[in-house]
């Protein structure tokens, strides 16, 4: 069909801006400009697009006709106002064109921000042209678009973030050679929509900012929609978060998986209170069918210098240096830095106070798929308790000990079982060394166990499981140790889900007193909304007993818990789950001595098969402003705030926190195909928005036109239909609400694909049938007149 002259004429339209002088700004107030007093957002608009309003629409429409262009959309590339250097603004171009625009009274201003950007801004790493994909540091192109928004707060209304970031390296016109941005949409797109929306609004709060257009190419089919569902979905995003509550919280972090497509279970992190210097992580393997990563998070506004000192057993060690921006998260893969075969451990030292975490995916044995996460240490400690463990049927246990000192370290582990039988164990670790011990081997098959850890220096105990629960749901997961016993304790994630479309989840609480004297433990479960529930149970002397959640609080509940005892106790919460009937798994968190104000977690992605969410406790009496940061690994940030009531617990759903929805008002849709499938373009992605929760997000197409091609089948008539009852009509009858059309004026003749009606104009200044179509809607009470600029 030809499609591919239409955007070309785009990109060189763009360059027809001229530098020349500041024109003034005037104002006409034509009969019948009103406004209605709706805001931006609330408007139902009907524009026009010019590739030159000083050359084209007004050398060529009559003055008689202007008032009939309300609504006006304008390109401004970021190369031909910043060309020179960062801050360094050349505004002439711009500012003809927006004068031109204001000066035939129009009602509204729409700015697409496009690339190319200029060359001191560009990637050189980016394949093909690096102006015309997503720039070195994409703060460089948020800093362009507040200085847009500054200069034309008051004068431009709507704006557009980059223009079809869907004709990318991988989509189906980028195939064909057809390739408008050199980057991959559904992966870094988003960087540069979260910089521009935030720059604007940060101006002016009352601005419209609607996405770029991120069809692949022109075809009805799924695929053409591929960017659309991963970034409405939150895809694509590795990102690190911090918690800031103005009062003392509890936050964790589930995660639900299929990694590789292959390998299904979950994980649950208690978020860090503090970010350190220094970090250990005790466990660790590249072993076959082991992969094991390194988080690195830096909440911190300085660059961080990290060296990696990993230790191996028997004494060897190895490092490895990085460093980590500012505001953002850095992954590091250990089976790439070590080597296959490697039981490993290792150290983690910053320049710049950082949180670490360890993500581990495996096929254990090649019977048990799954994966675990597991926060750094930031101290080490002579003593460490193990509340958790097990070696019936289905489970193998183990303890990972991490000595990162220069002397050897002599062990005693005490294990600990229901009703107060112990059992001990002595082992010796080399200095710089990492030891594992398999628990099933020492205690023996069928129990349940906990165990107290005592160096005679300073070490890490950690503690991997591996499982297949009720013979049914394999997995594992890691969890270290606590360095000390306490009365209160906190857990805020749990569930007992049971259901068609949650699947099923099975709770328990594991405590572990090694004291002398028998303790009695008071429980308060809370649920979402403020109310709570109290429980009780004692647990004898170096012993462990276990409580079962689902059977005390019932099916279908999400809670959180408090723990308070009259003896120090130790508590974990194992789970074990078919989360939503497709993953299987189960994991073991360390509960919270107490809450904090601030907590951070290092990991978190929502790559493909990958479901994260936050669950937050508010243990206080009353309720908790809270605010989320996400700090991604591109640089960039975003924000969420969530108010948490007294006595309660609070599910977040991330990847539906960190959708491409939240960051714009309005996503754009340009469907050049045939008019008569615009209406199904635009019903088909809001199906998208409301399957992903976004069942209101508004859809609007800010580009649209006849598509060149050869006559008959594009006519005068044709041209008419799509501006008419046809095209347009479609997309009003659909629900769309604003709508720019593509273009103002026919390009000269003869250098047309095929003598095509590209304008409601001709080359020559004389109306073709669809401007009147064009002016019917214009007069009719779907698209008002509000008051001209």
């Amino acid at each position: 069909m030809g499609f591919e002259s239409k955007r070309t004429r785009i990109k060189v339209g763009v360059g027809i801006l001229v530098v020349i002088a500041l024109v003034l700004v005037v104002v006409f107030a034509f009969p019948g400009s009103c406004s209605n007093g709706k805001g931006f957002g609330e408007r139902a608009v009907l524009g026009l697009f010019s590739e030159n309003f000083q050359s084209n629409l007004k050398a060529k429409y009559p003055p008689s006709e202007w008032p009939w262009v309300r609504n006006v959309r304008i390109f401004l590339t970021w190369a031909s106002v910043e060309r020179q250097g960062k801050g360094v603004f050349d505004w002439s171009a711009a500012d003809a064109e927006v004068n031109a625009a204001l000066s035939l009274g129009v009602d509204s201003i729409l700015l697409t921000l496009s690339l190319p950007s200029p060359i001191w801004a560009g990637n050189p790493d980016t394949p093909k042209d690096p102006a015309l994909g997503p720039p070195e540091d994409l703060s460089d192109f948020g800093d362009f678009c507040h200085a847009v928004a500054t200069r034309y707060k008051g004068t431009v209304d709507y704006y557009q973030i980059l223009q079809e970031p869907g004709w990318d390296l991988d989509s189906q016109a980028g195939k064909k050679g057809l390739i408008y941005y050199t980057g991959v949409c559904e992966w870094s797109y988003l960087g540069m929509l979260r910089e521009g929306y935030q720059a604007v609004k940060s101006v002016d709060p009352n601005a419209y900012v609607a996405s770029g257009a991120m069809l692949d190419e022109i075809s009805r089919t799924p695929q053409a929609f591929k960017n659309y569902e991963v970034l409405l979905a939150g895809g694509n995003q590795d990102f690190s978060m911090k918690v800031t509550s103005e009062k003392d919280i509890v936050a964790e972090r589930p995660m639900y998986f299929n990694y590789h497509g292959a390998w299904t279970d979950g994980t649950v992190e208690l978020g860090v209170k503090e970010p350190r210097t220094t970090w250990y992580l005790a466990e660790g393997a590249t072993h076959p069918g082991f992969e094991e990563w390194i988080c690195i998070q830096n909440p911190g506004d300085t660059d961080a210098n990290v060296m990696i000192t990993y230790m191996f057993p028997g004494g060897a060690t190895q490092q490895q240096g990085l460093t980590v921006g500012a505001h953002s998260r850095s992954t590091v893969g250990v089976n790439d830095a070590v080597g296959p075969n490697k039981d490993v451990s290792a150290r983690v030292d910053s320049s710049q106070p950082i949180v670490v975490e360890r993500p581990m995916y495996f096929n254990y044995h090649n019977k048990w798929t799954g994966g675990s996460i597991c926060a750094g240490v930031p101290e080490l400690s002579e003593k460490w308790y193990l509340a958790e463990g097990a070696t019936q049927p289905g489970f193998e246990e183990w303890i990972s000990l991490m000595n990162p000192n220069s002397e050897p370290a002599n062990v005693e582990i005490t294990y600990m079982f229901p009703g107060g039988a112990t059992q001990k164990q002595g082992v010796s670790l080399p200095a710089t060394s990492r030891e594992t011990i398999m628990v099933n081997d020492v205690v023996g098959p069928n129990k349940d166990v906990s165990a107290m850890v005592k160096a005679d220096k300073p070490i890490i105990a950690e503690r991997p499981m591996y499982f297949l629960y009720h013979n049914a749901w394999s997995g594992g997961d890691t969890q270290f140790g606590a360095t000390a016993t306490a009365t209160s304790w906190f857990l805020s994630e749990g569930t007992t889900r049971s259901n068609k479309d949650d699947g099923s989840f099975e709770e328990w609480i594991s405590i572990q007193n090694p004291g002398d004297i028998d303790a009695s433990v008071d429980l308060t479960y809370m649920f979402p909304g403020g109310t709570t529930q109290p429980g009780s149970i004692s647990v004898p002397a170096h012993s462990r007993q276990t409580i079962l959640v689902n059977g005390v609080v019932g099916p279908d509940k999400d809670v959180s818990v408090q723990l308070n005892s009259n003896q120090p106790i130790v508590v974990e919460r194992p789970m074990y789950f078919s989360y939503r009937n497709k993953y299987d798994g189960g994991d073991v968190e360390l509960g919270s001595q107490g809450g904090s104000k601030t907590c951070y977690f290092a990991e978190g992605t929502t790559r493909q098969g990958f479901e994260e969410w936050l669950t937050l406790q508010n243990p206080n009496d009353t309720e908790s402003p809270t605010t989320i940061t996400f700090m991604f690994s591109d640089g960039t940030t975003q924000e969420k705030s969530v108010t948490l009531p007294a006595k309660s617990r609070t599910t977040i759903d991330v990847n539906h926190s960190v959708s491409m929805a939240t960051q714009c008002d309005g996503v754009a849709l340009h469907p050049y195909d045939y008019p008569q499938w615009w209406s199904w373009y635009y019903n088909y992605l809001k199906g998208i928005c409301a399957k992903n929760g976004f069942p209101n997000q508004e859809i609007v197409v800010t580009e649209i036109g006849w598509p060149n091609g050869k006559p008959p089948n594009f006519s005068l008539e044709g041209q008419r239909q799509a501006i008419g009852e046809v095209g347009v009509g479609g997309l009003v009858g659909a629900g769309c609400r604003k709508i720019w059309i593509f273009e103002d004026l026919d390009i000269s003749r003869a250098t047309s694909g095929g003598g095509d009606y590209y304008g409601l104009y001709s080359f020559d200044g004389n109306p073709h049938p669809a401007w009147n179509e064009y002016k019917k809607w214009q007069s009719s009470p779907t698209f008002p007149d509000y008051e001209n600029k």
